[in-house]
């Protein structure tokens, strides 16, 4: 808990913070009854405030330093006690209260960028004698960037050092990913950045539960160089569903996969371009199917393909016929004019704008087709493990269409059948080959991608 002093509705008040509560009692004038405090004594209904200030600022006792409170509403709870609810604060560290920069820690980011490559070692069992080698952060740092609102930011991804004499782990070595950007005191800049990079890691591991440990924000002093200013807490950033070491290190798509369009995949999430809301909150409840699931999850497949391959309904078909034309005429073209992969290229899309007024089954089979070179080798291990020796991608399209449709009128009675399990899975690696392919990673690093983060354990 953090005490301290704060300005409320130009009176002096103490303030309690726990967790994301700011409790507000005012100190002025504690023995005397005004009108406000009559009225909340005889009508305690009326008592959450309609003008809610966005930021109240304060000092704590401990070290007097200044703290920002992001408020999203304030109730009175009492004649001169108040409860403010919010979203987020920051606790500076001098006077300083502008910042450039958010760098962020998180155990997830530790195996992203993995950490081994900032060292190597020789170690002699007989003597007992070792080695250690740090590389320079200049051999370990990458540089990414994106835009958001209008503003380029700059992004880094680099491993800390941390040296101790008074700890059995003489060197701790960290993660770090810094955000830059232009000067500001504002909240709303670096929350979407620490959001945005949320869903980055929730996509890029496939579950909820991550955990910031830090996200700390800086200022570029006059030589050039970057110093903490203070610390953003972010309510809803943290999860109480902790994962195993294995899983933590393992089961994600890292960095060198993502390497060449990180920026571009940070800014379609910023732009909300990538659908994340079916990713489940852990890793264990990825085999856990339900209703709701099956759901979430071809919803996603939806959104994403009719964002991906800009699916025409009948409504556009008819509106802009005369273009649909043209790019079929277009298609056509070349068709004619290339060979191999390239004319397989046209060809799929050219059914794809015949096929405009497409069914679930329709997508879904179209997708698997398109993404078969990537996906083939899992679809048919999976099937072949659970005793299927045939595999045809027009019965799992069929059956998830089925089971969606059973679900979406209401008969959550019916059995799901046997094989919808398996069914919804490959949905779940199409959905990722095709947000990857969006946003430009290689059909090989789309495979490589897939088999790291679903555990598939294929030598590629």
């Amino acid at each position: 808990m953090i005490t301290g002093l704060l300005k409320y509705e130009d009176k002096n008040c103490v303030f309690k913070l726990k967790s994301f509560t700011l409790e507000i009692e005012e100190i002025e004038n504690r023995d005397k009854i005004f009108i406000d405090d009559i009225d909340y004594l005889f009508n305690p209904d009326n008592s959450k405030n309609s003008n809610v200030p966005n930021l109240l600022i304060g000092n704590d006792f401990d070290n007097g330093k200044e703290i920002h409170f992001n408020v999203t509403d304030i109730i009175k709870t009492g004649a001169k006690t108040h409860s403010a609810s919010l979203y987020s604060y920051i606790i500076f560290e001098q006077e300083e209260t502008s910042y450039d920069g958010i760098q962020i820690h998180a155990d997830e980011l530790n195996w992203f960028h993995n950490i081994k490559q900032s060292y190597s070692f020789m170690h002699s069992p007989d003597t007992g004698q070792s080695e250690l080698k740090m590389e320079s952060f200049e051999n370990t740092e990458k540089q990414f960037e994106f835009n958001i609102e209008g503003q380029t930011i700059q992004g880094s991804l680099n491993i800390s050092r941390t040296y101790s004499h008074v700890s059995t782990m003489p060197i701790k070595l960290q993660t770090e990913l810094n955000l830059y950007f232009k000067p500001t005191n504002e909240f709303e800049l670096v929350e979407r950045l620490a959001n945005v990079t949320y869903s980055f890691l929730k996509f890029i591991t496939y579950r909820k539960n991550i955990n910031f440990k830090h996200l700390i924000l800086k200022k570029k002093n006059e030589e050039g160089k970057y110093r903490k200013v203070g610390r953003l807490y972010i309510k809803d950033l943290q999860s109480h569903h902790t994962e195993e070491k294995k899983v933590l290190q393992e089961r994600l798509i890292d960095f060198p996969l993502l390497e060449e369009h990180l920026g571009q995949l940070f800014e379609k999430l910023a732009e909300n371009d990538i659908y994340i809301t079916h990713i489940p909150e852990t890793s264990l409840d990825q085999n856990i199917i339900t209703p709701s699931r099956v759901i979430m999850i071809t919803a996603g497949f939806e959104w994403q393909f009719r964002f991906t391959y800009k699916e025409l309904s009948r409504v556009s078909e008819d509106k802009y016929k005369d273009q649909r034309q043209e790019i079929l005429a277009f298609l056509e073209e070349k068709i004619e004019e290339n060979t191999g992969k390239k004319k397989k290229y046209f060809k799929s899309y050219r059914n794809l704008l015949l096929r405009s007024n497409m069914t679930l089954s329709d997508k879904i089979n179209w997708a698997l087709n398109e993404f078969s070179n990537e996906l083939n080798l899992f679809i048919r291990q999976l099937y072949n493990l659970n005793g299927v020796t045939e595999v045809k991608y027009s019965d799992i399209s069929a059956r998830i269409q089925t089971q969606r449709n059973n679900i979406a009128h209401g008969n959550i009675d019916e059995e799901f059948d046997s094989y919808v399990i398996m069914d919804l899975i490959v949905l779940e690696w199409l959905y990722y080959a095709m947000v990857l392919s969006d946003v430009g990673i290689s059909r090989a690093n789309v495979r490589s991608a897939i088999n790291k983060l679903f555990n598939r354990r294929f030598a590629l």
